[in-house]
């Protein structure tokens, strides 16, 4: 009797295909509303979570801070305090960290910046190149996902060791030597101050825009600014500071470790060590609780608008329930013999009801395949933009568009609820229908 009912409820809606459509137009317009919203914030949420993984998933800031006052009185008698030599965070301490969870910590990616400078040619003139000097950790080309053009990167015996050594970028490399090999090569920089600073180049990255900014094309090529990198401790020599440890770093975690308990053990470690400091403490922390708070709100928002477009599925759920009482009308005889041929009430009302549920369940299938098709598309068209807009950061951004399972069933969940809903009144309207009266209405 259930089958009989679904193909006669397919029949009658097929027999009038206009009518069925039209009234399953604002079904079909909540469901591929819901899909396509759930989509694009599942989408961003996605992406955004994929993108910053990529860029900084798997390390963990770590700064140096003071203590704060805890009281209003001493708020109002406190002043920062002035960071000493052994306020810093030392490579001893990193070391230790390391050899302590050997399992969590990879690494530390350090930058200090040392000035702006400029390399001259003696022999030429008007062959010239702008630099930012930068001190920097050997493991913060990895973190700044920097790729090596030639030569070889900065060692931890280069910091070590304070050497005079650094990397250039390929563009800069191409400008001021041209054909010639640079690896090797000694430069002069000519600080702002007038100090003037001897490096040997020992490699040559592939500068990305995505990392340090578009390129001003205003500027004259040969006067545009590139990084020149050197070892972070022969930073902290030429600056003429006794300074030797961090004030901010990120650790570099292994590909297995958990952040949030390697966050949690490196607080421990480092409470640890500066419980005895009075006046200075280290904070770390990670992106994994700035995406927490990000997906929140999106979650908040993708909600909220998918609860005003569902609103369109109560308008479809009226257009049903007109469309049956129209249909019931129609058939009041029909209804009238089968239940002179001993129909029975509940199931001239189950009749009515499967056919209401089948009628939302086709415009439930048609709202989810525009849904996920107006998705799809969606996605290739932000792919699109981004690879011809942005095409700078289109390697750091990672797009993944894909519709939600979880919002694809419940939306034929409720669209079948729907048909529940607004198809009982009619279905029980003509459960309830005397058989003389149905059999003599004209």
């Amino acid at each position: 009797m259930f089958l009989e009912n679904i193909k006669e409820a397919v029949t009658s809606i097929w027999a009038n295909k206009m009518r069925s459509l039209l009234t399953m137009l604002g079904i079909i317009i909540g469901i591929s509303s819901v899909i396509i919203i759930t989509t694009i914030g599942g989408s961003i949420q996605s992406t955004l979570t994929a993108t910053l993984n990529s860029l900084g998933g798997n390390t963990v800031q770590v700064y140096v801070d003071a203590r704060y006052p805890e009281t209003d009185e001493e708020w109002d008698t406190w002043v920062y305090p002035e960071m000493e030599a052994e306020d810093y965070v030392s490579q001893e301490m990193i070391d230790g960290l390391m050899e302590t969870y050997p399992d969590e910590i990879k690494g530390v990616a350090a930058q200090s910046y040392l000035g702006y400078g400029q390399i001259k040619d003696e022999a030429d003139a008007d062959n010239y190149a702008n630099v930012n000097v930068d001190g920097i950790t050997p493991e913060y080309l990895e973190y700044m996902k920097l790729e090596m053009h030639a030569g070889r990167s900065l060692t931890a015996e280069d910091n070590k060791g304070q050497k005079k050594v650094c990397v250039i970028a390929d563009t800069m490399a191409e400008r001021y030597f041209g054909e010639k090999n640079p690896i090797g090569e000694q430069i002069s920089v000519t600080a702002s101050d007038g100090s003037i600073y001897d490096f040997v180049i020992v490699g040559v990255y592939v500068y990305n825009q995505a990392l340090f900014g578009k390129v001003d094309t205003s500027i004259p090529e040969k006067d545009r600014v590139t990084e020149l990198m050197i070892p972070l401790q022969t930073c902290f020599k030429l600056q003429g500071t006794e300074q030797t440890g961090y004030q901010y770093f990120n650790l570099l975690l292994t590909p297995l470790a958990d952040i949030e308990q390697a966050t949690m053990d490196i607080m421990n470690y480092f409470d640890e060590i500066y419980a005895d400091n009075e006046n200075f403490c280290v904070t770390a922390y990670n992106m994994q609780s700035d995406m927490g708070m990000i997906n929140t709100v999106l979650n908040v928002i993708t909600v909220a608008v998918s609860g005003i477009a569902a609103i369109s599925l109560i308008v479809g759920g009226v257009g049903v329930m007109n469309i049956m009482l129209v249909s019931i009308t129609e058939r009041t005889r029909e209804i009238g013999v089968r239940m002179a041929l001993g129909a029975k009430r509940r199931i001239i009302r189950q009749q009515f009801v499967i056919e209401a549920i089948v009628l939302c369940l086709i415009g439930g299938i048609i709202g989810i395949l525009f849904g996920v098709g107006i998705g799809a598309l969606l996605g290739q068209v932000a792919g699109f933009i981004i690879q011809s807009m942005y095409s700078e950061y289109s390697s750091y951004i990672i797009m993944e568009v894909h519709p939600s399972a979880t919002a694809i069933l419940l939306s034929l969940f409720f669209s079948m609820l729907t048909g529940v809903f607004f198809g009982y009144y009619p279905a029980n309207k003509a459960a309830k229908m005397e058989v003389i009266d149905a059999l003599r209405y004209e």
